[in-house]
């Protein structure tokens, strides 16, 4: 399976207001299966297609939300540099995990996009891009559990039930984190 019939699939899938087929997850598995270690042209190429297909297909369509979600974790691997997790992290996983209302599902296919870029495997990370990376999502996954948990005060409103359910969901991706047994490096921590 090429990249080319990929995005194609991809486009064809979400332009259609039906459900998405179930071979499009095969299509994608077929993909990735082929292309293990996708190159840098290519993961950018699949990028940029999959921003085009969420702005023109997926924004402004709740019911398009869940469907994209489980593809782009499904995809997550493909998905390589830190810019383009970061417009990934803006657009659709941070508005998932931290807010109400989106199903199950979906939040678990978000919660687990996160936990993919978190947990890395330190033999294979000579470089250590992937523990920069690591760091860098799990400040900003501290940065959202930190907004939504508010200490009481006597003049401050207390957190809300939502701000409650969303750092419990937030909590969990950290839990989960956490049972990996990481090494984590803060990013005020790593020397230049």
């Amino acid at each position: 399976m090429s990249l080319r019939d990929t995005t194609r699939a991809l486009q064809n899938s979400f332009v259609s207001s039906a459900p998405l087929p179930e071979e499009l997850q095969l299509t994608v598995e077929a993909f990735l299966e082929k292309h293990p270690s996708i190159d840098d042209n290519d993961a950018q190429r699949l990028h940029d297609e999959l921003v085009t297909i969420y702005n023109k297909n997926v924004a402004g369509f709740p019911g398009k939300h869940a469907p994209f979600v489980a593809v782009l974790r499904q995809l997550r691997p493909a998905i390589k540099s830190q810019d383009q997790l970061s417009e990934w992290w803006d657009l659709v996983i941070r508005p998932t995990i931290d807010s109400v209302g989106h199903k199950r599902d979906t939040v678990e296919d978000a919660k687990e996009f996160i936990l993919s870029i978190l947990v890395f495997d330190t033999d294979e990370d000579h470089s250590g891009y992937a523990a920069r990376l690591s760091a860098h999502f799990l400040q900003r996954l501290l940065d959202a559990y930190l907004v939504r948990t508010r200490i009481p005060t006597r003049d401050g409103p207390a957190a809300s039930p939502e701000d409650d359910f969303v750092a419990h969901e937030i909590e969990a991706v950290l839990i989960a984190f956490g049972r990996k047994k990481p090494k984590v490096r803060f990013p005020c921590c790593l020397t230049s």
